[in-house]
């Protein structure tokens, strides 16, 4: 008896009237292996279609939040950027209007702003937001960068700044208890020939003795009793303060300098006298600023109070006989 197994195919075969086993070619065999293999090959690859685009990988969701919180944190560096933006205006903005006013300083020229190339973002997915806080950082660092030099140049102008200040004739040129604003700069009587001159200088009346002071830092640059070009002075001290001012002391009764020394503001310069075409025991006082004379009430704002201030710009104002 032969065995069946259990993939054999049987037909009937009506002649005989027998069971025979249907034969399969391998040629059959090989077509209805590669059916199977087809059909398999579709299902699998519906399925890898599905699978791709309608669910998504561990791996593929995690790079999508990682993607979400880069793009955020794009956009929240972005809005600090344009608030530090404002920082750097605000400070450009007081440079520019405050500190160079001080300091009577032209603004520093313009640096071209440097832009780097941002070609290779173009294909990212954060493309629009690297380029842009890109653009935004390197605008920020080329700002700052030029606005670093530019307080440079303010700081070493303020150096020079406080050094010029301690130059400029900026005192009462003796002790305000004890001395009293006599004439004032301008057109006055002269004591000794009666008629009405421009008075170059103020002149300040005080005991005979009374220490003088300079008025800025400085050299002495003339130190004598009637030297060449200063008639009618008696002893006289001028002093070159350098920035173009110089200060000049008259009708004096002593030096207390020479000519070379230099002196600081405060120092005593000499005594107030009566020398020279003189009417009385004074000062007489002259400050020149780019070799003109100018009226020294301007220059006293370091010891002296507003009330005292006006005081004294009131007297000076008056048209009266002056002391020489």
């Amino acid at each position: 008896m032969v065995k069946k197994k259990k993939n054999d195919i049987y037909y009937l075969d009506t002649a005989s009237l027998s069971v025979k086993k249907v034969r399969v070619s391998a040629r059959q065999r090989l077509l209805k292996l590669l059916r199977y293999l087809i059909v398999g090959l579709f299902l699998f690859g519906v399925a890898l279609f599905i699978s791709i685009n309608f669910f998504k990988s561990p791996h593929e969701r995690q790079l999508e939040k990682d993607l979400s919180v880069a793009e955020a944190r794009y956009r929240y560096l972005s809005d600090r950027m344009d608030q530090l933006n404002e920082v750097l205006t605000d400070i450009h903005k007081r440079d520019q209007n405050l500190y160079r006013m001080i300091f009577e300083a032209e603004p520093p020229a313009p640096k071209a702003v440097l832009h780097n190339n941002y070609s290779e973002f173009k294909e990212n997915t954060l493309a629009s937001a690297i380029i842009s806080t890109s653009e935004k950082v390197d605008k920020f660092a080329n700002d700052l960068y030029a606005q670093s030099i530019s307080l440079d140049q303010i700081f070493e102008l303020a150096r020079q700044k406080e050094e010029h200040m301690k130059h400029v004739p900026a005192i009462y040129p003796i002790n305000k208890k004890n001395s009293r604003m006599s004439s004032g700069f301008g057109y006055r009587f002269h004591p000794i020939y009666k008629t009405l001159r421009m008075h170059t200088g103020v002149d300040i009346a005080a005991p005979q003795g009374t220490p003088i002071y300079a008025t800025g830092d400085g050299k002495v640059v003339v130190a004598d009793r009637s030297p060449v070009g200063y008639s009618g002075y008696g002893i006289v001290c001028k002093i070159d303060h350098g920035f173009s001012y110089e200060s000049l002391y008259g009708h004096m009764s002593k030096l207390n300098v020479k000519p070379g020394q230099k002196v600081k503001r405060g120092d005593i310069i000499g005594f107030v006298g009566s020398t020279g075409l003189s009417s009385g025991s004074h000062l007489h006082y002259e400050v020149l600023v780019n070799g003109k004379r100018v009226n020294p009430v301007y220059h006293f704002f370091l010891d002296i109070s507003p009330e005292e201030y006006l005081e004294i710009f009131e007297k000076a104002k008056e048209v009266n006989q002056s002391l020489s």
